[in-house]
């Protein structure tokens, strides 16, 4: 199933936040070569970011999200994506 992960920065990004995104975007691209981030866009002024997830359970969706080194800085909200008739 697909899970549509969506982050908001929960206030101002401190400067301790703003030193975690290049890990932030490294462990993006481990799941890009996973094959379980299908795709990542963020907000032009960067205050939130959406991604599309392709896992077997919001749990798992969750646990995913909870992996980023910014999570303690971010909320998440997560909602399952319909799939579509072809």
């Amino acid at each position: 199933m697909r899970y549509l992960v969506e982050t908001t920065f929960k206030g101002i990004p401190t400067p301790e936040a703003l030193a975690l995104i290049p890990a932030e975007m490294a462990r993006g691209r481990e799941l890009d070569a996973l094959g379980v981030r299908e795709w990542l866009l963020v907000a032009a002024d960067q205050s939130k970011a959406w991604q599309l997830f392709h896992v077997d359970s919001v749990d798992v969706a969750h646990a995913l999200a909870a992996s980023f080194p910014l999570h303690p800085f971010v909320n998440v909200v997560i909602t399952p994506i319909a799939e579509q008739a072809a």
